[in-house]
């Protein structure tokens, strides 16, 4: 038996161990904020914390199930920090912090779209630069066609946003007509229950009325339905009509 231990190589001593973001705005509410990023499943965790709400994504684990690389947020309410990890599994500390930055735009687009936290826009758009200028060092491209691809993903944004404002203007239709069914379901479920308490003289009354309006004639079906009583009940009031003389069966 071979026994035999790997070295990992340690990194360089000027290469960082973890990163850090901050990007200014406004918490509108910490218990609204904690709800919104409990719908997102990227996070593992959220939890409130000194007046402001705590997050957590962890991308990989160690054996003892430790978060390995993670991306950790803080809100409070003026802004919000972004610590996260650069393992040495990671290739490039600016590429981490790219990507880093890309997830944080995302969780501020959504955040901000729901009405949980509005980041600051001048400050925004120097987080924008910033990525901007360090994706420019790890591709060939043009500057020019970045900027362009820029600009077509704030377009594409925006008109998400423009998507997800309709949306919720019809969620809040569909509501409204849920309500008005459910308070026409409850004047038929009334109707219904007065119809079934119904005496036996105002139902020969109706079947009376009834005949009349339907020149002598009577649907026991289309009767039954329209008051909500058996075939069973409108046989022993017809049997009882016509043995006092009120109707004549033919």
């Amino acid at each position: 038996m071979i026994s035999a231990v790997i070295k990992k190589e340690a990194p360089p001593a000027d290469r960082p161990a973890s990163g850090a973001i901050s990007v200014k705005g406004k918490m509108k509410a910490s218990g609204k904020l904690k709800s919104e990023l409990g719908t997102m499943s990227m996070f593992s965790s959220v939890e409130e914390h000194d007046g402001g709400v705590r997050a957590m994504i962890v991308e990989s684990m160690d054996r003892q199930k430790n978060p390995h690389l993670f991306i950790r947020f803080h809100f409070r309410g003026k802004g919000a920090d972004v610590e996260y990890s650069i393992t040495p599994e990671v290739p490039n500390p600016g590429m981490r912090k790219l990507q880093v930055m890309k997830t944080l735009f995302t969780v501020l687009s959504l955040l901000e779209s729901r009405g949980a936290f509005m980041p600051d826009r001048e400050d925004l758009y120097s987080k924008t630069l910033e990525a901007f200028d360090i994706s420019t060092s790890f591709t060939d491209m043009e500057p020019l066609k970045m900027k362009y691809d820029l600009g077509r993903y704030i377009e594409e944004n925006m008109k998400m946003r423009t998507e997800l404002t309709k949306l919720k203007e019809d969620k809040e239709a569909l509501n409204h007509e849920l309500m008005e069914l459910g308070r026409k379901a409850e004047a038929i479920e009334e109707r219904v229950k007065r119809l079934e308490s119904m005496t036996n003289t105002e139902l020969d009354r109706e079947i009376v009325r009834w005949v009349e309006d339907h020149s002598g004639k009577l649907s026991e079906e289309k009767f039954c339905n329209s008051f909500g009583i058996t075939a069973q009940r409108l046989e022993e009031r017809l049997d009882t009509l016509s043995k006092s003389g009120v109707i004549r069966i033919v």
